[in-house]
């Protein structure tokens, strides 16, 4: 079961069905398929059903913007001013990188939540 688990989360961070591992999550770069290709599944079955992927996303980069504060502080000699003019632009782009990733983790997370009312494959 964990490994099933992991596997899961696995697809969702290389953006990938949760299911099966072969439809592709994204269409462009930031416009998802309607469903995946493979199982025919839709990815959002109730309105604000990705709204966890928002919240991942926002983790995700004050996590990042954190850890690159965390590492300017202890190992450079840079001013807060200096590293703000870092980390602001950091923290500004960092939604846009971790769009993609935040939509397939949480698409994953869904799917084990059996909210995507999809079988598990062989059960």
């Amino acid at each position: 079961m964990f490994f099933e688990i992991l596997n899961t989360l696995g697809r969702g961070l290389r953006l990938r069905c949760p299911c099966c591992g072969h439809g592709h999550l994204f269409k462009t770069a930031f416009r998802t398929n309607e469903h995946f290709s493979t199982c025919e599944e839709r990815f959002e079955r109730e309105p604000g059903q990705r709204f966890g992927a928002v919240y991942l996303n926002l983790g995700l980069s004050v996590l990042l913007t954190t850890a690159g504060f965390v590492v300017t502080n202890l190992y450079t000699q840079m001013t807060i001013t200096e590293q703000l003019r870092l980390l602001v632009p950091v923290a500004g782009v960092g939604p846009l990188i971790f769009f993609r990733v935040s939509t397939g983790l949480w698409t994953s997370i869904v799917f084990l939540g059996e909210g995507l009312y999809i079988q598990w494959p062989n059960r």
